[in-house]
């Protein structure tokens, strides 16, 4: 019987987790697993039970949003622990979960599609080499999950980023950046970026619309400045996946990517991985191809 630790925070997202765990084990042992539980308690215990898991687990399961996911996955990625991860999303943002078709808190689902056994070898970003499975960003929006009440956002869900991200909208200044590729070097300014490993970031899912995690690429989006009129345009396009070739927004496809602020300003150098704080302007993204084997819905 191969063995699978399952892993969750009780804090994410509704905090409902804990009334589906007899339903996620009795499907997980009816699919022919020996399943151990860990409970997160506090800020790091995922990161250290995991560098202290046995390596005889075969398969390993995270309940929780995308931020539990990458630390988990930046400590299986430092320990060397190539094993199937199995994702039951039950955080507040879950990204890369809904581009694996596995729906927020959707537990029947999510251990059904484990059991099935489908998976995927799945690309990575690295940032400054700091590991993320669905997004690196930085500017306007991107570090709201960072500063918000973790209550009110369990709380309002989806609606606390809005609400957060409003206050952020109504100071908004864009940041001088220079965006250097293999190939070209971009001098503007820009409100926002975002490398996107899948299709969306913050619940917008449709701004990479042919993203896949399997081409070696990530997809590169920002926001360039423009007159404040105009805006409300442009957002309307993003949320209905028009934007590509709008000229306000610079979006490619890339392997390699280097972001620098050239300002003096400190705030712009702040970046999210994953719904974390990520590492400080200057920063070098890099695909890292086929790294995670993930369970998948599709």
């Amino acid at each position: 019987m191969k063995k699978l630790k399952l892993i969750y925070n009780p804090m994410s997202g509704s905090k409902s987790f804990k009334d589906d765990i007899d339903l996620c084990i009795s499907i997980l042992q009816e699919g022919g697993y020996e399943v151990s539980l860990f409970r997160s308690a506090k800020v790091g215990d995922v990161e250290k039970h995991i560098a202290k898991m046995s390596d005889d687990i075969d398969v390993l399961v995270i309940s929780g949003g995308d931020g539990t996911i990458n630390r988990a996955v930046n400590i299986l990625m430092e320990r060397g622990l190539d094993i199937p991860v199995g994702i039951i999303p039950s955080g507040t943002a879950n990204d890369f979960a809904r581009f694996l078709n596995i729906k927020t808190r959707d537990v029947k689902t999510a251990c059904e599609a484990i059991v099935r056994g489908k998976t995927v070898r799945a690309d990575l970003g690295l940032a400054n080499g700091q590991a993320f499975v669905n997004v690196c960003g930085g500017g306007l929006l991107t570090n709201v999950s960072q500063h918000i009440d973790i209550d009110f956002k369990n709380s309002f869900g989806r609606l606390a980023y809005y609400i957060k991200g409003a206050e952020q909208i109504a100071n908004m200044k864009a940041m001088p950046l220079r965006i250097t590729t293999k190939t070209e070097v971009i001098e503007d300014d820009f409100y926002l970026f975002l490398a996107l490993n899948s299709s969306g970031a913050g619940s917008f899912d449709r701004l990479s619309p042919d993203a896949s995690i399997t081409d070696g690429l990530l997809d590169f989006f920002a926001i360039k400045k423009c007159p404040v009129i105009e805006l409300p345009a442009v957002c309307l396009k993003i949320l209905r996946g028009e934007h590509i070739g709008d000229p306000h927004i610079l979006y490619f496809n890339e392997s390699y990517v280097k972001i620098e602020n050239l300002s003096d300003e400190e705030r712009f150098d702040e970046t999210d991985v994953d719904g974390e704080q990520g590492p400080d302007l200057p920063i070098e993204i890099r695909v890292w191809p086929k790294a995670l084997t993930v369970f998948t819905n599709k």
